[in-house]
Order: C-alpha cells, then sequence, then structure tokens
C-alpha cells in the first residue's frame, strides 16, 4: 500500500485538474485553538453545510 500526503494548495490544484470541486473546505482553527474550540468550529461548519448532528 502507498501512501502519498500531499499539501492543501496541491490538493485543491490537483482536484480542479480533474475537474472536480471541494464541496466545502473552511479553517476550523489553528495550532492555538484548544481541541474544544475546533470541536465547536467544525460542528458549526457541517451544519452550515446542510449536515445534521446528532448526539
Amino acid at each position: 500500500m502507498k501512501l502519498k500526503i500531499q499539501s492543501i494548495k496541491n490538493y485543491f490544484k490537483s482536484k480542479k485538474e480533474r475537474g472536480l470541486e471541494p464541496v466545502f473546505f473552511e479553517k476550523i482553527g489553528d495550532q492555538k485553538t484548544s481541541r474544544d474550540q475546533m470541536r465547536e468550529n467544525l460542528i458549526k461548519a457541517l451544519k452550515k453545510n446542510g449536515w445534521t448532528i446528532k448526539k
């Protein structure tokens, strides 16, 4: 099994070359953001894009 790791810029470039568009891509945090805050940001981003969350 071969694993290929690429940067975000290369990821979007390769998608565009193949004629694909990402559904959505939003930043949810950086290195200074707490884990709980990233989780909340992720939930908000998913809800904004039509996902439903079940707990």
